[in-house]
């Protein structure tokens, strides 16, 4: 099995995907309900997540699923498939473009492809870990920029207080050129394609995390969690390129 099976396969199944995303996007049709955890959930998220499952199982029936809105399918094979159909539901209903669908593929709960689908924005970025490509265009993350020319990204800026080190988020936060909160999985997707620097979540599920983990390392940035260990074993992302990632995790964890 290789990158190109996996990235064609994927593209087929985001092509099919956005169009139902696509279709309750800012529609006034758009149902939103609450799980148990107070986060959003609406149908095109359930639904685009099954008919990815469908076209797993149909293709690589051996494979596990495990995904956001669905129970667990064969957890002890070798390859699983971890899915989230819609990356930032609250974005999502938000009328905000910056949403996507995160697909990573598994080797022995080691991510070895990923991709994520931008359906309102017409891009899909897939990694491996030795590349990272745009609508099949390699890319790359920025090696030179010093951390006061380095723009800083996140998801929630009040979640990294509730969640880890505020103060020394701040004390980062006042090295850099500036913060924004393009987050979600597009705060990756910049990092990856050289627009910035740096992308911090203080508090993460293994369906967002696993498929960036090949994408980031694909674009020669570097990835860990919080403490600088394994980004698949964690429940936290620490990503940025790789001549800052060590001072920015320095900062984070003084």
């Amino acid at each position: 099995m290789q990158f190109d099976e996996f990235d064609e396969f994927t593209r087929k199944l985001c092509a099919e995907t956005q169009k139902l995303i696509l279709s309750l996007y800012e529609s006034p049709d758009l149902e939103i309900e609450l799980k148990g955890d107070e986060t959003p959930v609406t149908f095109a998220d359930k639904e685009a997540e099954r008919e990815i499952r469908e076209a797993i199982q149909v293709l690589y029936p051996d494979h596990g699923i495990k995904g956001e809105e669905f129970d667990d399918l064969n957890p002890n094979a070798r390859f699983t498939w971890v899915l989230d159909p819609i990356d930032g539901t609250k974005t999502y209903t938000s009328g905000c473009p910056l949403f996507g669908t995160m697909i990573a593929l598994l080797e022995n709960g080691e991510p070895i492809f990923g991709c994520i689908n931008f359906p309102a924005l017409g891009k899909r970025i897939s990694g491996n870990g030795k590349i990272a490509a745009v609508n099949g265009s390699v890319v790359q993350a920025a090696t030179d920029r010093p951390l006061q020319n380095s723009i800083l990204l996140t998801t929630d800026h009040k979640s990294v207080g509730e969640h880890q080190n505020g103060a020394a988020f701040e004390q980062l936060v006042s090295k850099t050129r500036f913060t924004r909160t393009w987050g979600d999985c597009y705060g990756y997707y910049l990092l990856a394609t050289g627009s910035a620097d740096i992308m911090l979540d203080p508090i993460m599920k293994p369906w967002d995390i696993m498929a960036l983990v090949p994408i980031v390392r694909g674009s020669g940035a570097t990835i860990t969690d919080w403490s600088g260990g394994n980004p698949a074993k964690g429940e936290s992302i620490v990503a940025a390129t790789s001549n800052l990632h060590a001072e920015v995790l320095s900062i984070l964890n003084a």
